[in-house]
């Protein structure tokens, strides 16, 4: 499994030295499809609404903080970094030309040719703990060799200060969502695969971070909770919007698409 790409400017080194430690990474937490980890905590405590929303925050009581509906032209650059360059260690090509803000829609746009160049954003503000929701879906049919993912990534900018990937897809057909948690030190502090499940549709993707858990919800339901004691990440942390590119083959992919209605941030 690929972790998240970080890829500023290519010349940043920096950058090229957490990429490495990503893919790395990737190599050790590569699904083998055997029944997912799910280690359980308490979720948020929150008495539940009467009338079931799906959205977790109407339904929990989350507080808004800030949010983007992405109602412009382009990515708004005063809430996100858009990453732009070529590294030479992924091979990957990320350009904001890629991202595009159309009828309020971002379309994570990867390329069907020899450049693979697709799009990824960060969150410019970074925070301890929290809530988010992503409003997402995911067209098919998709090329295997991009995989879109929303996560949280930490300031320090390496995941030894934990990840987490609360909606990470690497089905072409779009059929199932995974999520995983890197502990500190980037441990394998678990991870849980909703199968089947049709993301080719609009959904709610929201995470909870707080210091004894990490729950993941998808339409205002529960469905990954982590709470090992030790592994909670407790470093600031963003959140990040992208499709890797993850080359397993010579030929060009085919052109596939990541779309992002809006997002969310609560207390």
């Amino acid at each position: 499994m690929v972790r998240r790409v970080v890829i500023l400017i290519a010349c940043v080194v920096l950058a090229g030295v957490a990429i490495i430690a990503v893919r790395v990474t990737s190599d050790r937490f590569e699904s083998d499809g055997d029944t997912p980890t799910v280690v359980t905590a308490p979720p948020s405590t929150a008495v539940v609404t009467p009338d079931r929303s799906d959205e977790a925050a109407v339904n929990y009581g989350w507080r808004l903080t800030d949010s983007d509906d992405f109602d412009g032209r382009r990515v708004d650059t005063s809430k996100w970094e858009v990453y732009q360059g070529f590294n030479t260690v992924s091979g990957e090509t990320l350009s904001k030309d890629q991202c595009v803000v159309r009828g309020g829609v971002l379309t994570l746009v990867g390329n069907g040719d020899d450049t693979a160049a697709t799009c990824g954003i960060a969150w410019h503000d970074d925070r301890t703990y929290g809530r988010w929701e992503v409003r997402a879906r995911f067209p098919a049919p998709a090329d295997h060799d991009f995989n879109p993912v929303l996560l949280l990534w930490p300031e320090s900018d390496t995941n030894a200060d934990g990840e987490i990937d609360f909606a990470e897809i690497y089905d072409p057909a779009r059929q199932f969502v995974e999520s995983w948690l890197h502990g500190k030190g980037n441990t394998d502090a678990g991870h849980t695969r909703k199968d089947p499940f049709d993301i080719t549709g609009w959904h709610n993707y929201a995470v909870e971070w707080q210091p004894d858990h990490v729950t993941c919800y998808i339409d205002g339901v529960a469905w990954a909770t982590y709470g090992m004691p030790g592994t909670i990440p407790d470093q600031p942390m963003h959140l990040v919007i992208q499709q890797n590119h993850n080359r397993h083959k010579p030929q060009p992919p085919l052109r596939s698409t990541a779309e992002v209605d809006r997002v969310r941030l609560y207390e």
